[in-house]
C-alpha cells in the first residue's frame, strides 16, 4: 500500500466471541467493505471463504511476542482515529500508506467470567488469567469510541442487527447509535478494568495472612448503569434511581407482571421480605412461608402446610400493620391465595410461581405490583456472600451479607434444659425473623408464627414490652409463647418483662459480661435459655 485509496472501506474484525458474525461479515461483503483481521478469527473467517487481509499483510509488520502484539500499530490505529474531516490527519494518513477503517468489531476475553470462576473456587491460576488480560482489544475498541463521529464499534454481538438495519435502511449509521456503541465500548472497559483490579490486589490463593478464605478484596470498584428512573426516593424532594451491576450476563432474578412503576421504599421492603421469606424457606423446608414487610420491618411471618394458609397466619399477626404491605410467599400462588391477599390492601405481592387465574384475580387491582420471583437464583446470588456498601461522607463502608445464620438446634442450651421439639421449632422460627427485624428487636413466636414484634426501639426493655403489647392488641396471648433477641441481654430486665408476659423460652446470641446474672434469673423463674453465639443488629 503506498498511498491512501479514501474510497476503500475497511472493517477490522477480532473476536473472542464469534456469535451472529456470519451475517455481519456477509454485510460488509455487500456494502464493499474490506476485512483486516488475525488470528483466530482471520482462521475461522477464511476457513468460512471470506476474503480477509491479515493484520500483519495490512502493516507489514509481523505479529511477535506469541500474538501478544500484532495490532498495536501506527496503520491500524492512525485509521481508526484520524478525523475525516480534518485535511492534516487525512493527509498524515496518507503519508503511512494507511487506510481508513470504518468499522471495529471487537469483544474481549472472558477476563472477568474466568475470575468469577475462581472466586467460587477459591483457587487462583495466575499464569492462565494474565494470559486472559487483554491488551490490543481494549486499545482498539476505545481508540474507535474515542472517535464515534467516524467509526462504528461494535462490541457486542447484540448491536449487530441494529447496525445492519440502519444502513440497509439510511446508507449510514445514525450519530445516536453510533454515540450509543461508543458509551457500551466504555462502560465495558470500565467493567473489564475493575475485575482486573481486584484480582491483582488479591493474595495469589485468596487467603488472607491467617490462613483463613478473603471475604473483603483490598480494591474494590464498582461500575454502575442507571436502568430505571424512580419517581422520587425515600420522599418527594429527593430523587432516586436504579443502577445495575452487570452480573456477567445473569437474567433478571425478579420480573413485575403488573401495577405501577416500583416505588424506593417498594424495592427496600421487596429485598427485605424477599430475604426473611428465603431464611424461613431454608430453615423450614418442609412448610410454606409467607412474610409481610412494612417499612424494613416485618409485621407478619408464620410457616404453614400451604401457601394459603401461611399468608392468613402471617397476616394475623399484625392486620392493622400490614395494610399497604409487601408480601412475599413461597410455592404457588394460586385464584384463592389471590383473593384472600387481595381482601385487605397491599402494595407488593412476591411468589415464584403465579398462576394464570391468580393473575387474572389481580388484573382487578391493578395497581398492586406483582412480581415474579426467581428463588433459587436469588438463593444462590445471596451464598455468595455479596457485599452491601454504603456512604458516609464520600467514604464507603463495606460488609459482607448476613444471611449465613446459627441453628437454634445445634446452640447452647444454658438453663431450664433442652427446650421441648415444638418449642424448638418455635425458637428457631422467632431466632430467624429476628434478624430481620430493625435492632434493638425481639420477637414473640408461637405455632411457627410470630404473634408479637418489638422494633427499633432504644432499649431493648421497651421492644420487649412492645412485643408483649402488639401480641395482646391482635389477640393473642403471649401465654407459653417463645421469644428471640436479636442480641445479647445487658441486664436480667428484658427477660423478666418477657417471662412476666408469660414467655417460657428465650433465644439470644449471649456473650455480656452479665450472662451469668441473666442465666441465674432465668433458673430461678424457670425459664428456658438458649445461646447461639451470633449476634444479628440491623440497622
Amino acid at each position: 500500500m503506498t498511498q491512501l485509496e479514501q474510497s476503500q472501506r475497511y472493517a477490522l474484525v477480532s473476536v473472542y466471541d464469534k456469535k451472529g458474525l456470519d451475517p455481519l461479515v456477509e454485510f460488509f461483503k455487500k456494502q464493499g467493505v474490506r476485512i483486516l483481521s488475525s488470528g483466530g478469527t482471520a482462521t475461522y473467517l477464511t476457513g468460512k471463504g471470506y476474503p480477509v487481509t491479515s493484520i500483519t499483510d495490512y502493516t507489514q509488520s509481523p505479529e511477535i511476542l506469541d500474538g501478544r502484539v500484532k495490532t498495536l500499530h501506527p496503520r491500524v490505529h492512525g485509521g481508526i482515529l484520524a478525523r475525516r474531516n480534518n485535511p492534516r490527519d487525512m493527509e498524515e494518513l496518507a503519508s503511512i500508506g494507511a487506510g481508513l477503517i470504518d468499522y471495529v468489531v471487537v469483544n474481549l476475553y472472558p477476563f472477568r467470567e474466568k475470575l468469577r470462576e475462581i472466586e467460587q473456587s477459591r483457587q487462583v491460576n495466575h499464569g492462565s488469567l494474565i494470559e486472559l488480560i487483554d491488551i490490543g482489544g481494549p486499545t482498539l475498541v476505545r481508540a474507535a469510541a474515542k472517535n464515534f463521529e467516524h467509526v462504528v464499534v461494535l462490541s457486542d454481538p447484540a448491536d449487530y442487527a441494529t447496525v445492519m438495519s440502519e444502513v440497509e435502511s439510511s446508507g449510514t449509521v445514525s450519530l445516536a447509535t453510533r454515540r450509543r456503541l461508543a458509551e457500551k465500548v466504555f462502560f465495558t472497559i470500565a467493567q473489564y478494568d475493575s475485575a482486573v483490579s481486584r484480582h491483582f490486589s488479591l493474595e495469589e490463593r485468596w487467603l488472607n495472612e491467617s490462613g483463613e478464605p478473603l471475604q473483603l478484596a483490598p480494591v474494590e470498584s464498582f461500575v454502575l448503569r442507571r436502568s430505571e428512573s424512580l419517581r422520587y426516593g425515600e420522599n418527594p424532594h429527593q430523587r432516586a434511581a436504579i443502577y445495575d451491576r452487570p452480573a456477567l450476563g445473569e437474567a433478571k432474578m425478579w420480573t413485575q407482571l403488573q401495577g405501577k412503576e416500583l416505588s424506593y421504599n417498594n424495592l427496600l421492603d421487596l429485598q427485605a421480605a424477599i430475604l426473611l421469606l428465603l431464611e424461613l424457606q431454608v430453615a423450614f423446608q418442609d412448610r410454606h412461608s409467607a412474610a409481610i414487610m412494612k417499612h424494613l420491618n416485618p409485621c407478619g411471618a408464620a410457616c404453614r402446610a400451604t401457601p394459603l394458609e401461611a399468608f392468613r397466619a402471617a397476616r394475623e399477626c399484625d392486620p392493622v400493620s400490614a395494610f399497604g404491605g409487601i408480601v412475599a410467599l413461597s410455592g404457588v400462588l394460586e385464584e384463592e391465595l389471590a383473593g384472600v391477599i387481595l381482601e385487605g390492601f397491599v402494595e407488593v405481592v412476591i411468589a415464584e410461581q403465579i398462576t394464570d387465574a391468580a393473575q387474572k384475580v389481580f388484573a382487578s387491582k391493578k395497581n398492586v405490583r406483582l412480581i415474579r420471583a426467581d428463588y433459587p437464583k436469588l438463593l444462590e446470588y445471596i451464598s455468595r456472600e455479596p457485599i452491601c456498601v454504603r456512604d458516609i461522607f464520600n467514604q464507603y463502608i463495606v460488609q459482607t451479607f448476613d444471611f449465613q445464620t446459627a441453628s437454634v438446634r445445634e446452640a447452647a442450651f444454658v438453663t431450664g434444659g433442652r427446650p421441648s421439639t415444638s418449642e424448638l421449632e418455635d425458637l428457631e422460627f422467632a431466632w430467624r425473623v429476628s434478624k430481620h427485624v430493625k435492632s434493638n428487636a425481639i420477637v414473640l413466636s408461637k405455632g411457627l408464627q410470630a404473634i408479637g414484634v418489638g422494633a427499633g426501639q432504644m432499649s431493648r426493655v421497651d421492644s420487649a414490652r412492645l412485643s408483649l403489647e402488639r401480641a395482646k392488641v391482635n389477640g393473642f396471648s403471649p401465654e407459653g409463647a417463645v421469644a428471640a433477641s436479636d442480641a445479647f441481654l445487658p441486664f436480667s430486665d428484658t427477660l423478666e418483662v418477657l417471662n412476666d408476659g408469660g414467655v417460657v423460652a428465650l433465644v439470644q446470641p449471649g456473650g455480656s459480661i452479665k450472662d451469668e446474672d441473666v442465666k441465674k434469673v432465668a433458673d430461678q423463674r424457670g425459664m428456658r435459655m438458649v445461646f447461639t453465639g451470633e449476634r444479628h443488629f440491623r440497622h
